[in-house]
């Protein structure tokens, strides 16, 4: 659920950015396989769904069901790294960077960061370059205002909302965080509010996500920083 990590979210994202991109795995020990599954039904279907909807082959779609099932994260949930990165067109127009994981699932930022400004970060950190006329962005008195942020992943999505322009930050607000498979808690945060030799501007989402009774089985962060005229989603 995006780092934009972890919309990295989400970057969501999350970001998530979902269980998101940028995430930081946290120790959970696996279910032996006498255990009762963690997931429902209902959450079963709508992970697969989500799998079908990015094509994901049905053998793959049961390892990392049986991952869920055992109390084990996704790897889009952790900080691997992705095994490769691709851009897809969106019916609704522009892009988003997907990335692919060692055991099949995927991590994308859904806020049309299309430009790469850099990759293969270390953590598998991706930073990308925001394109502001596809993320819900308007333009009022100088600034872009109302832009989206976020990540998601087969199991979550999220993502929040802010105004920015030339090495500024404003109005942090209005964050989300979905698990399909658990809980989940998530805060968006204005960290720094204009660019100075401590850094760009910059904003972050934090998450934290469980699967089926376990909670904070992933956690992690993911944002947007603002140096110049240059905007980058992380995650």
């Amino acid at each position: 659920m995006p780092q934009i990590a972890q919309l990295k979210s989400l970057v969501c994202a999350a970001v998530a950015g979902g269980a998101l991109l940028g995430s930081v795995l946290m120790g959970v020990a696996p279910a032996s396989a006498s255990e009762a599954k963690l997931l429902t039904a209902s959450q079963e279907a709508t992970v697969r769904a989500t799998m079908d909807g990015a094509n994901v082959s049905a053998d793959v779609q049961d390892r990392l069901i049986a991952k869920l099932n055992a109390g084990q994260p996704l790897d889009s949930q952790t900080d691997a790294t992705p095994v490769s990165t691709r851009s897809e067109s969106l019916r609704e127009g522009g892009t988003r960077s997907v990335e692919v994981f060692a055991d099949g699932s995927q991590r994308w930022v859904e806020s049309d960061a299309v430009a790469p400004a850099s990759t293969g970060r270390p953590g598998g950190v991706t930073t990308l370059g925001l394109n502001p006329s596809k993320t819900g962005c308007k333009s009022s008195g100088g600034w872009n205002t109302n832009c989206k942020i976020g990540i998601s992943d087969f199991v979550s999505n999220a993502g929040f909302y802010l105004d920015y322009t030339t090495n500024k930050i404003r109005d942090v607000r209005g964050a989300y965080c979905n698990n399909s498979v658990g809980d989940a808690s998530c805060s968006a945060k204005l960290r720094r509010a204009t660019a100075s030799s401590a850094g760009p501007a910059w904003a972050e989402l934090t998450f934290k996500a469980g699967i089926g009774p376990i909670g904070n089985v992933a956690s992690g962060a993911f944002g947007l920083r603002v140096s110049g005229s240059s905007a980058s989603v992380y995650g």
